[in-house]
């Protein structure tokens, strides 16, 4: 069960790419609720959090998805 280092290298890295940016989108929307009162602002924050939980799930998934080919 021997997964190629470098496909889990590069999909890591376009994981926390992805993360990284949408973390930072949905701190712009955090600050635009909590500090500014934007209330729609909110739904952003919670949309760009499941974004995130599921870009980490894309790649866990691909993951077990080599495993099982292998």
């Amino acid at each position: 069960m021997s997964l190629d280092p470098a496909q889990m290298k590069q999909r890591f890295v376009q994981m926390t790419i992805a993360n990284v940016i949408l973390m930072l989108v949905a701190v712009g929307f955090a600050i635009a609720h909590f500090t500014y009162g934007v209330g729609w602002a909110l739904y952003g924050f919670i949309g760009f959090i499941g974004l995130a939980f599921a870009v980490q799930m894309w790649f866990v998934r691909g993951v077990a998805r080599d495993n099982k080919r292998n």
